[in-house]
């Protein structure tokens, strides 16, 4: 492909071309970038008319399974208590009886938060409500979920009278689509969900579903790059190294092994060194779902079957042990999420070589829960700014369905950290907008020969450096608009690999 008449940006320099270029895409990789090039017969064409021309946006943790779905669930999201959620889910019943459609598909609901519930959720509450229509509330943070007698049944789960868990509810989530209705919303869900990627110039999923994606991902017809996860109960089973081509496109390649070392923050289940509360009767230091050695076990037989890893650590106590069993396994890792860190974390994982796969779009919804609970330490909290500093690499992501798969929300969420009104939580922790740039685009901060043909046209640049105050800080106001000038970027044109995602 010939791709005429762009003006590339370095994310590094925070540069853009003053006059455009042609840029030429074989096999999947840039071959030349010259003020002209010429045609070749046959060759396919886009005129980027002067367009901005970026690397290929990337997001790195996303759970392609449960945001394939996301369209035909039930949002619970700004519900804040159980008899909300209640009242949400028979207005959906009486809505269905009334169109008379889907009367017996289960429901399926995503976005409530443990912390603001004050009653706890009960199955003979829901029941009360669906009787025998299967229903799943997933929580936001989907560390948990709440069913009621009739899914517990369908999915093989003991009756049991509150939430699934953690690791109990991980384990349910690739059998969802036994419910009646579930499948089918999955298969539309999993092109739209392709197609919104590249409408936001994503080119690179990194798929931390749970079973085995790395099965079910050649048979989708891919149209961005993909890499996926597995999990230690299916590591026997999973292709290595990390890398390997998994189908013929050359799109989908084998990724990490990922273990969840604790919960999150919403299902009060983050692992901290210290007791945190939330005024609602919760008092503790979280959830350990995987321990020390057991971590390292895992890490250590991924190592040998080639594989990378990814360890989820939001509480400051999962980093650090997180931190030790890398360390002891010697394998190349990520800390997803890297939420709470102390200096001393930050420090480690700069030694160790160990990226932090960040979601900043999390610190719009959990700045006042972190607040409530850890107010003495909210400073700990998606510290983007000193892990940059320290040389840790950064890498960044949505989580979705959590938060949108939107990668301009997630960098104009690291640039001015506010979602309302106030002011950025903790500015020092700001990112200049090249910088959100570079952490979203898989380490390639240019277009360059040799690299991946995998490019972004843009209709503006939104990357000009914001400026600072005699504090040292951000200008609130101006990194307020530049936040909104990257929430309200236009992509022109997405190209994976040499071939246009937009226009085909």
């Amino acid at each position: 492909m010939l791709i005429r008449q762009v003006r590339p940006f370095d994310a590094g320099s925070g540069a853009a071309a003053t006059r455009p270029v042609d840029v030429r895409i074989r096999g999947g990789v840039i071959t030349q970038i010259a003020a002209s090039l010429p045609a070749t017969p046959g060759e396919p064409r886009l005129d980027g008319g002067g367009a901005l021309a970026i690397p290929g946006l990337w997001d790195q943790h996303v759970h392609t399974g449960q945001l394939a779905q996301a369209h035909a669930r039930l949002d619970t999201s700004g519900a804040g208590s159980v008899g909300v959620i209640l009242e949400l889910v028979a207005a959906e019943l009486a809505r269905r009886r009334e169109a008379g459609t889907g009367a017996q598909q289960a429901v399926i609901g995503f976005g409530h938060r443990l912390v603001d519930l004050v009653v706890r959720p009960t199955v003979v509450a829901l029941d009360e409500v669906t009787g025998q229509v299967p229903t799943v509330l997933i929580g936001g943070d989907a560390h948990h979920a709440w069913l009621n007698s009739a899914a517990l049944r369908l999915l093989g789960v003991p009756p049991r009278d509150g939430i699934l868990g953690e690791e109990d509810w991980f384990a349910l989530v690739p059998r969802l689509t036994a419910l009646p209705g579930v499948a089918e919303a999955f298969a539309t869900g999993a092109a739209m969900l392709q197609r919104q990627a590249l409408q936001r110039g994503v080119v690179g999923l990194v798929d931390m579903e749970w079973g085995r994606p790395w099965e079910t991902w050649p048979e989708r017809s891919p149209r961005l790059r993909i890499r996926t996860a597995v999990y230690p109960a299916e590591l026997a089973h999973a292709p290595g190294p990390t890398g390997t081509v998994l189908e013929a496109s050359g799109l989908v390649t084998m990724g990490p092994l990922k273990v969840i070392v604790d919960g999150a923050l919403g299902s009060h289940s983050a692992y901290t060194r210290e007791d945190y509360s939330d005024g609602h009767g919760y008092a503790g230091r979280g959830v350990l779902s995987v321990g020390a050695a057991e971590l390292t076990a895992a890490l250590r037989r991924a190592r040998a079957q080639g594989l990378t890893a990814a360890v989820h650590a939001i509480g400051d106590a999962a980093a650090g042990l997180s931190l030790e069993a890398i360390a002891a396994a010697g394998i190349p890792a990520r800390l997803e999420h890297a939420q709470m860190l102390t200096d001393a974390d930050i420090a480690r994982m700069a030694a160790l070589g160990v990226t932090a796969s960040v979601q900043p779009a999390h610190l719009l919804d959990d700045r006042d829960a972190t607040e409530g609970i850890w107010p003495d330490r909210a400073g700990q909290a998606f510290r983007l700014r000193d892990l940059l500093a320290a040389g840790v690499p950064l890498a960044l992501g949505s989580d979705a369905p959590v938060a949108p798969l939107d990668p301009w929300l997630a960098m104009a969420a690291a640039v001015h950290r506010s979602a309302d009104d106030r002011p950025g939580w903790h500015p020092e922790q700001q990112l200049q907008p090249r910088e959100a740039l570079a952490a979203s685009t898989d380490g390639v901060t240019a277009l360059r020969v040799g690299g991946p043909g995998d490019l972004v046209l843009l209709a503006q640049d939104p990357f000009a450096d914001v400026p600072l105050g005699a504090d040292g800080l951000m200008v609130d106001a101006a990194a307020r608009e530049a936040a909104q000038r990257l929430r309200e970027t236009r992509v022109l044109e997405t190209v994976v690999a040499g071939r246009p995602g937009l226009s085909r």
